[in-house]
């Protein structure tokens, strides 16, 4: 099985320079290759000031339609790409034709190399001559290039938006192979990284399962370096457990005030990590800190670092309360039925409605961005997706239900209105039962899975009355187990 395994580093001051420099000199790297290929892009047949670059020479086979160079030297820039570099030799490269029989070359064909086949040639040769590239590892070289191809691959292939010039960079990468293992400890270990030397981390895992040791990716984030390891590991997955065989059941219910609500009564509460009060507003005065400071100072790099290091400590601590919760989850049944939410749709910002008159209306924009960071920093993609990964390693298997009115149909005689609902609080208009609005919406996801089990003769506790309206405290308040409930037919999951 491959995972990844991410551990915090302890470079020493002269390691830690040299990764600082070397995110310096990759960051300018970077950007240096996309301006020569965004120049290629921008003025290739187009009509402007800028002069064009032409391969003399180059030519195109009629025949075999195999292109050197391009297809006519004297009226298309020689590629798409534009990158040509000083010394022409190395912007061609040489393929091997085989014959499918007998696997031996027939002929050898000189081509135009790629864009990155290119950049990559020209950096071996920068190493030769500039000492900042010389200090860098040349696979970390080769793999700058080979990111930024990909994100130009991203961008053509599948629609994302242009490589953008960044301002910094925190992390490169090495290839497999290249980062070894050394002396392993009970609490820490070594790796050797290519150019770096030996550097500690912390060992929080089991590092003897390790088979095979892929791409490892040093990181910097809020002031500590980290690494993060591809590995290939002895251990693999369970099968998951055929719908038949399972035995119960649980559906989950995300939100705001709480959290995650399960069909089983309990709940997750919401810590609200960077939303509450007193955390917003110490990052709001550091934030301001940051404006005032002038550009360029040595203060205002204290304050970006501050707030970088803050906000890195409420990333760390959301990530580990979502693994509790998505641990509780996981081992309450043996399926776990969720809404499926389109979280990205959910948080667009309120459209503009116009008056007539030259200006708007109000259409809650204020509220709107509130509730929008307030789901946000739920992080409820997050959970699900560890819920996924733990359910995958236990062998259960994670069905979506459609979220259309789960919060708002009556678990007793099906009516469904968004007046059913006020806050926590479910009041059916129709046959007026009551119920904990997230605890019910939780019920209706794992009923709606259509999974039959024999009637639980156990109830739930009573939900707290505070759930409940004022003037229907003295109605009895339903503890059953909707999801355990004998239906009178079986749901098509597929």
């Amino acid at each position: 099985m491959q995972v990844r395994w991410n551990f915090k580093l302890l470079p020493n001051q002269s390691q830690e320079a040299t990764l600082e420099d070397w995110l310096v000199t990759l960051r300018k790297h970077r950007n240096y290759a996309l301006r020569e290929r965004t120049v290629g892009f921008e003025t290739n047949n187009k009509d402007n000031d800028s002069s064009i670059i032409y391969a003399y020479g180059s030519y195109c086979e009629i025949e075999s339609r195999i292109e050197y160079g391009t297809c006519c030297p004297l009226t298309c820039p020689v590629l798409k790409h534009g990158v040509v570099p000083q010394k022409l030799e190395l912007a061609t490269k040489e393929s091997k034709v085989k014959d499918k029989e007998t696997k031996k070359v027939i002929k050898t064909v000189v081509k135009w190399d790629s864009a990155s086949g290119i950049q990559m040639k020209v950096t071996t040769q920068l190493r030769k001559y500039l000492n900042n590239f010389a200090i860098v590892d040349s696979d970390v070289l080769q793999r700058n290039i080979a990111n930024l191809d990909t994100a130009y691959s991203n961008f053509f292939k599948l629609g994302r938006g242009y490589p953008q010039f960044i301002k910094r960079l925190d992390s490169f990468e090495y290839k497999p192979g290249r980062v070894l293992l050394r002396h392993i400890r009970k609490n820490y270990a070594t790796a050797y990284l290519p150019g770096i030397g030996d550097v500690k981390f912390h060992n929080s895992r089991d590092l003897s399962l390790i088979q095979d040791l892929r791409t490892c990716t040093v990181k910097r984030e809020g002031g500590n370096w980290y690494i993060s390891m591809l590995v290939n590991i002895a251990e693999v997955l369970p099968d998951v457990m055929p719908l038949e065989k399972c035995k119960s059941i649980v559906g989950i219910d995300v939100g705001i005030n709480k959290l995650v609500a399960l069909s089983d009564g309990s709940f997750a509460e919401n810590k609200r990590t960077t939303t509450n009060t007193r955390t917003a507003r110490r990052l709001s005065m550091r934030q301001r800190a940051i404006s005032r400071k002038q550009k360029g100072s040595k203060n205002k790099i204290k304050a970006v670092k501050k707030l970088a290091k803050q906000k890195h400590k409420l990333a760390q601590y959301r990530d580990g309360y979502g693994w509790q919760v998505a641990k509780v989850v996981v081992k309450t049944a043996d399926v776990v039925a969720r809404v499926d939410l389109r979280i990205k749709n959910m948080v667009k910002r309120a459209k503009p409605k116009h008056d007539g008159k030259g200006g708007y209306k109000r259409n809650g924009a204020s509220q709107k961005t509130g509730l929008n960071k307030v789901i946000l920093d739920a992080g409820w993609g997050d959970i699900f997706n560890k819920i996924a990964w733990l359910a995958v390693k236990n062998g259960k298997p994670v069905i979506l239900v459609l979220a259309k009115h789960t919060s708002q149909e009556c678990p007793k005689c099906g009516h469904i209105d968004k007046k059913n609902r006020d806050g926590e609080k479910f009041l059916c208009a129709v046959c007026h039962h009551t119920d904990h609005a997230d605890t019910k919406a939780s019920r209706t996801i794992a009923r709606r899975v259509g999974m039959v089990f024999p009637k639980n003769k156990k109830t739930l506790p009573t939900d707290c009355g505070k759930v409940t309206l004022s003037r229907h405290q003295s109605l009895r308040v339903e503890t059953e187990n909707h999801a355990f409930e004998t239906a009178g037919f079986q749901l098509n999951l597929l």
